[in-house]
């Protein structure tokens, strides 16, 4: 994971929770809006996922709560994320991919905050995704090559 100055990793790690509990009420909702949106505007990307999706829907929420719950301790989400872009190499995920997914999950988001998102509830997302994204484009990257 990419470094921060301590104090953006802090004020990030607050926005973060802040902005997850404006959602938390909804969080199946925006789970399963998250995959309509991302299927509808890059349909190339269904064939990668199960026919049953529940349990990808569950998997996805509990890494959106973990990359959450520990964005301001890189030492706990580290291992996590590398796991999961090991795994992402071997559904043939790309750098697009993971593009689309971010471009999807803010929007979703921002749809289910409504009026209480704000710049900074983006900014601090799009740094945590970006972060979250890179670390497991480079396990993909090192399980590729090995």
């Amino acid at each position: 994971m990419a470094e921060h100055p301590d104090s953006t990793i802090v004020e990030d790690h607050r926005l973060l929770n802040e902005s997850l509990g404006l959602v938390a009420p909804q969080s199946s909702e925006l789970i399963a809006a998250f995959y309509d949106k991302l299927f509808a505007d890059y349909p190339g990307v269904r064939e990668m996922f199960p026919a049953d999706m529940d349990p990808q829907r569950e998997k996805l929420l509990k890494a959106i709560i973990a990359l959450v719950t520990n964005y301001d301790r890189p030492d706990q989400l580290g291992p996590a994320l590398t796991s999961m872009g090991r795994n992402h190499s071997r559904y043939g995920a790309q750098p697009a991919h993971f593009d689309a997914v971010g471009a999807t999950l803010l929007a979703t988001l921002r749809s289910f905050a409504g009026e209480a998102w704000t710049p900074e509830y983006e900014g601090a997302w799009t740094r945590a995704y970006t972060a979250a994204a890179g670390a497991m484009m480079a396990a993909a990257d090192q399980a590729t090559a090995n």
